[in-house]
């Protein structure tokens, strides 16, 4: 055998090969393992509940749907579909519990969502942010994502149209027919189709036709309210209402930080039975019958409310909103929106809530039907004023990105 002719090239071929293979495992193992503890992933679930009507969650795999009205997790693989009755939100959250949601996406009516893929650093260690990705097939979803702490997020979601990506804070996406339309409330969205990307920024509006490059951006809608996001503070553009019994403590108004959101908070908790009115207006005198559509859009979260539903008149809730006009005949007029989450008891006699039900602790985002459409009957000429306020007893709410869009 050659290596029995000459023992000793053996010898060194064997201390070489040792002594490269000891190099290489000592460089390799510690890369291996940190590349481990800083980019290692897991899964996390989404929760989707049904805001009306009963929503659909297809589990990977599943020859058929699971109905879905209260809460239930939504796996990668899996897709939620909505009917023309039916709409969902979808929230994801960091896996701390102390961490507000990363991402909440409100699917609305006949619309259909696949989450492809979410997930979270496994280890505190990692810097990477939590990657979130999304494929609306069809219909309509409103986006909004905040980071968590010093963790970031990473939001992807793709059309038949385009690939979007966003930051903090939040969006629009329609798809109508070959187009898709992505709007921005607040915060970036950068929209990719046919190698060229486009981005839209606050209260900008880009569309997408198929196989087609995107077009720049335009202003989404004129918004009639001035400093809706609270960036600054309330007063010139908003001044503060309350309204109680004599000798009773009103509610309490103030500015806060809830994550990255600019909100105003409305609190009180004094146990005492009290009816109260708490919140802000803001005077926008402004004539508007040379439009052709005008929406309200609000996000909101809902904390605590002691009366349940609308109260005794359905006329408490922990938000509402006072939309105050004067018609083309010249008469005054107001139109109401209240938001609840607590239902009330199966045996109350008490009037059915007519405002829309939004899930507790989690941000909602609202956009009203077309005003001048909804209200043709008295079809509004002058816009007098936009109130946010909560009504009731005891309560604890928030409210951002406030907005009354006019085309």
């Amino acid at each position: 055998m050659r290596w029995r002719q000459n023992p000793q090239q053996v010898a060194w071929f064997i201390l070489l090969t040792s002594f490269l293979s000891c190099c290489l495992l000592t460089v390799a193992v510690p890369l291996g393992a940190r590349a481990f503890l800083l980019h290692s992933t897991v899964p996390i679930a989404a929760d989707v509940t049904a805001t009306a009507g009963t929503a659909q969650v297809w589990a990977p795999g599943a020859d058929d749907p699971t109905a879905v009205t209260s809460g239930r997790e939504a796996n990668e693989g899996s897709r939620i579909v909505t009917d023309r009755a039916a709409k969902a939100l979808i929230t994801i959250l960091s896996g701390n519990g102390a961490d507000p949601a990363l991402s909440t996406i409100q699917l609305f009516q006949d619309s259909a969502l696949d989450v492809q893929r979410a997930r979270a650093p496994r280890f505190p260690q990692s810097k990477d942010p939590v990657q979130i990705e999304l494929a609306l097939k069809n219909g309509r979803v409103a986006v909004t994502t905040q980071s968590a702490g010093n963790r970031g997020v990473r939001v992807h979601l793709t059309t038949p149209q385009a690939s979007i990506a966003f930051g903090n804070g939040a969006f629009d996406i329609i798809i109508q027919g070959d187009e898709t339309q992505v709007r921005s409330r607040s915060g970036p969205a950068q929209i990719l189709a046919a190698g060229t990307e486009v981005t839209a920024n606050s209260g900008e509006r880009v569309s997408v036709s198929s196989g087609s490059a995107p077009g720049l951006p335009i202003p989404g809608a004129q918004n009639l309210v001035l400093n809706g996001s609270f960036e600054s503070r309330l007063s010139p553009a908003w001044s503060q209402i309350a309204e109680t019994g004599p000798g009773m403590e009103p509610g309490k108004v103030a500015q806060a930080l809830d994550g990255q959101r600019n909100v105003v908070r409305f609190s009180r908790s004094l146990e005492d039975g009290a009816h109260n009115v708490v919140g802000i207006q803001q005077v926008i005198n402004r004539d508007v019958q040379g439009y052709d559509s005008l929406a309200l859009s609000l996000d909101l979260k809902l904390l605590s409310q002691s009366v349940p539903g609308g109260g005794y008149l359905a006329s408490e809730y922990p938000v509402m909103v006072d939309f105050s006009y004067t018609d083309v005949y010249g008469k005054d007029l107001h139109w109401y929106q209240g938001f609840y989450y607590l239902d009330l008891p199966p045996s109350s006699t008490w009037a059915q809530p007519n405002g829309e039900k939004a899930p507790l602790g989690i941000w909602y985002s609202y956009e009203s039907p077309n005003l001048l459409e909804l209200l043709k009957e008295t079809r509004p000429a002058r816009i007098n004023s936009v109130t946010v306020y909560a009504s009731g007893h005891d309560y604890n709410s928030m409210v951002s990105d406030v907005a009354l869009n006019a085309r």
